[in-house]
């Protein structure tokens, strides 16, 4: 009889775990939009994106950003904390030709903070949050 409600149980739960997910095929969530805009920097020949361009991002709206190196040698993206606070530090690590990075960036207040490439000096810009 013990065995007997263990097995009902055990049926139970597995049926109702397989209606659940069954649930979720047939009714997925919605995709929700968000006002995100999309940053792309790519390091190759000691610069991003060929510039060093300021990046505009909306203050506490987090802003994708991907950091791509297309170059032969090493780079990383360093967003160091501000003295005031108001922008989410960045450090994507050594990124080997080829590899890519996403992450964030989220300015909590207005001003302009620098990104860099911690290897090679010339490789500076500014996030300048609005």
């Amino acid at each position: 009889m013990h065995n007997n409600i263990i097995a009902i149980v055990a049926i139970s739960f597995a049926t109702v775990g397989a209606l659940w997910g069954i649930g979720n095929l047939m009714n997925p969530e919605p995709d929700v939009d968000l006002p995100v805009e999309d940053v792309l920097l790519i390091a190759q020949r000691s610069t991003f994106n060929d510039t060093n361009p300021d990046v505009y991002v909306a203050v506490n709206v987090p802003t994708k950003l991907v950091v791509q190196n297309n170059d032969a040698v090493t780079h990383d993206l360093k967003v160091d904390a501000s003295s005031n606070g108001g922008i989410t530090p960045i450090n994507t690590a050594p990124l080997r030709g080829g590899q890519d990075f996403l992450t964030a960036i989220v300015a909590s207040k207005p001003g302009t903070y620098e990104y860099y490439c911690s290897y090679h000096p010339q490789m500076r810009g500014h996030i300048i949050g609005q």
